[in-house]
């Protein structure tokens, strides 16, 4: 049962010297769930209230179900919006309607997670470029700050995307509300000082509170919160036809793809520095139990909170026993302090969401990928227009991982070939491009292809290894293939070997392989290709060719090699007797291996 329900291992194990620190941890995350749960509800379509439905079960069942120690599973600005987007496309002509329809999403996502996690598809946020989310969650974030622009202002909302809200924002500035612009601007100034000067304070809820003082004292114009209902709501499956749930289905998708994606890197870097182990896909199963319970509960599609999970973690958190003491103390605000927000003004709330999703603008990564590698920051820049650019926000993704398929397929169709050569002094075989010094083999070009060979790139590749033995200024009879890093051939592939053994034998020149994996070396036997080339063809590694190719040629080598390869091995000895108690069985075997390699070396140089 540990295995699938994890609370019931770790809570055995929990230590009562933890609470202290637990309870701070999740009186903290309780502060800033409360104004910024608003806030979401908000940004997701809903009412203020929707985040004390969503957030308390979505903690509990995350503590229950989920594998990291200091997660935070509860409201995510990037999630709420993407609900909004989803269900809005969807319809939803009232509020009642819309509520439902965001229930419906949650509760769809949360089944997604639970079925990925139960077939084992927690790798797959492995597959999801860093770039692309990067860029993605940057645009989310302009997103966010522009639809909350209008509040601070004082101005109405606007309809299309980001660009054209921006351009009737500023069209209407003339417009704006002193008053209200005072405590949106005043907000903002308040936050960014707490979080510069006094960032233990939790900024979110001091300017909750200090929203709802200048508003009450001085009786301020501005709009505001209003009513919000008290209490919990019962869970209901929400009231939504089959094709509801049919056009909602691939949001649901999109949303736990971009959830764990975005959570997975901060559960991972969470439990190296704690020193413990998180279970993939034990976590889609958490989130999504938790958002399953979002929207039985009435509430919104959730997702891990980073900045919450970080200020728990700085808090002194031990395990999820703070999500559950924020679970419960989110649930009192619920039920006993829900009167005290209706004078919280909006200018306020949108000040929160602004300060609070302006850490999730990834402008220092942006800077890395543009100095490391253009096309990842072309790639992060795609992603973020395309938000920026559509209405839809699952358009914008889409975009952003069109482009991430079109950037794998110019980089794998394309032959990237490197000639081999033997460091001095050594067995080791490198790319000429990066060890000019390495020694050519007399008569023999060793080829390597940089990436698996499979279909798309077969043909290149056989065009590469075919020009560079035709525009070799050294004569070439023999070409020694390296299929080192090919774990799998498909067909095109073998006919492309068979093929190009053909055109190299019309040229004069033999081709034989080395480094064939198990899978790649039955396909080999079974197509005929083998028996085509003739005995010996098919070497372990490149060494045992080399050696062999030599002593069939009887190829003069370099004769220094032997001294430099002897004081090799006594080092190797020496390495191998200072350390012996630390080596384990497959490191003494590897060793036994170069050794014998190396005497072997020795051997066929002073024959």
């Amino acid at each position: 049962m540990t295995r699938y329900i994890p609370i019931l291992g770790w809570l055995r194990d929990y230590k009562p010297e933890w609470f202290r620190a637990d309870l701070v941890a999740g009186l903290t995350i309780m502060a800033l769930l409360v104004p910024e749960g608003m806030a979401y509800a908000e940004l997701a379509g809903v009412g203020p209230e929707a985040a004390f439905y969503a957030a308390p079960i979505g903690l509990l069942l995350y503590a229950a179900f989920g594998t990291s120690r200091q997660l935070v599973v509860a409201v995510s600005s990037a999630i709420a919006v993407m609900s909004a987007s989803i269900v809005g496309q969807v319809g939803g002509a009232d509020a009642a309607e819309f509520a439902a329809l965001t229930a419906a999403l949650a509760l769809l996502a949360g089944v997604v997670g639970v079925l990925a996690g139960f077939l084992r598809l927690g790798r797959i946020a492995r597959f999801f470029s860093g770039s692309v989310l990067a860029g993605f969650v940057s645009g989310l974030a302009l997103v966010i700050i522009v639809k909350q622009l209008p509040k601070i202002f004082g101005l109405e909302g606007t309809e299309g995307n980001t660009w054209e809200r921006l351009w009737h924002l500023l069209a209407d500035l003339g417009e704006a509300h002193g008053t209200t612009l005072v405590v949106g601007v005043s907000t903002i100034v308040l936050m960014v000082a707490l979080e510069h000067w006094f960032h233990r304070i939790p900024a979110a809820l001091v300017a909750l509170v200090y929203g709802i003082i200048v508003v009450t004292v001085f009786d301020l114009d501005v709009h505001v919160v209003g009513e919000i209902p008290s209490g919990l709501a019962l869970p209901a499956v929400p009231d939504v036809s089959v094709a509801d749930i049919r056009s909602l289905l691939p949001g649901a998708v999109a949303i736990t793809l971009v959830m764990f994606a975005e959570a997975i890197g901060s559960a991972r870097s969470f439990a190296s520095s704690h020193r413990y182990q998180i279970d993939e896909d034990q976590e889609l199963v958490g989130m999504g139990m938790a958002n399953f319970g979002a929207g039985l509960f009435h509430g919104f599609p959730i997702g891990a909170s980073l900045s919450k999970s970080a200020a728990a973690d700085a808090a002194g958190g031990r395990s999820q026993v703070a999500g559950v003491i924020a679970a419960a103390a989110t649930a009192l605000v619920a039920l006993f302090l829900t009167p005290l927000f209706e004078n919280l003004p909006e200018a306020a709330l949108g000040a929160i969401v602004i300060i609070a999703v302006s850490g999730m603008f990834k402008w220092k990564e942006l800077r890395r990928f543009y100095r490391l590698r253009r096309t990842d920051f072309w790639l992060a820049s795609i992603a973020l227009l395309g938000v920026l650019t559509f209405e839809e926000v699952l358009s914008g993704l889409l975009v952003a991982v069109l482009a991430s398929l079109v950037a794998f397929v110019m980089r794998t169709r394309e032959a990237r070939i490197s000639e081999l050569g033997r460091l001095p002094g050594t067995l080791q075989f490198r790319s000429l491009t990066y060890h000019p010094e390495a020694l050519l083999t007399a008569g023999m070009l060793i080829a390597r292809p940089d990436q698996t060979i499979f279909f798309a790139n077969a043909a290149s590749i056989r065009e590469g290894i075919r020009d560079r033995v035709a525009q070799s200024e050294r004569p070439v009879h023999t070409v020694l293939l390296d299929l080192e890093l090919t774990s799998d051939l498909d067909i095109p592939a073998t006919e492309m070997l068979e093929e190009l053994q053909r055109e190299l034998e019309g040229m004069g020149v033999s081709l034989i392989l080395a480094g064939a994996h198990g899978p790649v070396e039955d396909l080999l036997n079974r197509s005929g290709l083998l028996r085509n080339l003739g005995e010996p063809v098919l070497f372990t590694t490149v060494v045992d060719a080399v050696l062999e190719f030599d002593e069939r040629e009887g190829t003069e080598l370099v004769a220094e090699d032997r001294d430099a390869i002897v004081t090799r091995l006594a080092e190797l000895a020496e390495l191998a007797s200072r350390h012996s108690a630390e080596l384990t069985k497959e490191d003494t075997s590897r060793l036994a291996e170069v050794v014998a390699q190396l005497k072997a070396f020795v051997s066929h140089l002073d024959e």
